[in-house]
């Protein structure tokens, strides 16, 4: 794992080494039993370099464009894909956070946010930031959720690894096709919601608690990136 992790480029061996943290941990599970132990089970993934991160924001009219592809009409995805993203788009929450959200985390018109589901450790007890934050439940929020079935006491059981790859693939589609400016991330969501709450006027301190950030890092990250700002008549 090691000698993975010192290829280049960093971000594809770091993706590597959590694909074969996953086969060895899928390998072992008793169901499985391909192997007796897990050789790498207290292998600890090291911190990435620190680098600020390209904030992309999807443009009004792009996102019922990304949402239509996730819907994989004609492929029939197995996963509510876009009903997906949209939760995200419209809670700025993290593709871990979502993932992670059960049905009696919701609490009348908000939810709590307190689990993360990685791709390298699964289920964490705790966010990101090990901090706890409630987020409230718009209507668009509402809708999503009065169309989800309850076959889990997870509201989103998905595979996390499929839709990385789903929405990588469906997003190159739109942009091969010229029908958005970029290929598109799942964490383009969290900038885009992030964002137009900022364009909204939420204060920043508020837009920070809901997306479990600090206001230092709304402040350095997203209020240079908003873009549909009137001049006040004064």
């Amino acid at each position: 794992m090691t000698w993975v992790l010192q290829q280049q480029p960093i971000k594809t061996s770091r993706r590597v080494a959590m694909y074969v943290k996953s086969l060895y941990r899928w390998a072992c599970n008793e169901d499985i039993a391909l192997i007796d132990r897990n050789p790498i089970s207290s292998f600890r993934m090291p911190k990435p370099p620190q680098e600020d991160e390209e904030i992309i924001v999807i443009p009004r009219k792009e996102v019922s464009i990304v949402l239509i592809a996730l819907e994989g009409r004609g492929r029939r995805p197995s996963s509510n894909w876009s009903a997906y993203s949209e939760f995200m788009l419209q809670t700025a929450m993290r593709t871990g956070e979502v993932r992670a959200l059960r049905w009696d985390d919701i609490k009348e018109n908000k939810i709590l946010v307190h689990s993360n589901y990685t791709l390298t450790h699964g289920l964490k007890a705790s966010t990101k930031t090990n901090k706890k934050r409630w987020v409230p439940l718009n209507n668009r929020c509402q809708d999503i959720l009065s169309g989800v079935s309850k076959v889990s006491e997870y509201i989103f059981p998905y595979n996390r690894y499929a839709y990385q790859s789903y929405f990588y693939d469906r997003m190159k589609e739109l942009h091969v096709a010229g029908l958005t400016e970029h290929r598109y991330r799942p964490y383009d969501l969290r900038h885009t919601a992030i964002s137009r709450w900022i364009e909204a006027q939420i204060p920043v301190a508020q837009v920070a608690a809901w997306a479990g950030n600090s206001s230092e890092v709304i402040w350095k990250h997203y209020c240079n990136v908003t873009q549909e700002y009137e001049m006040p008549i004064l």
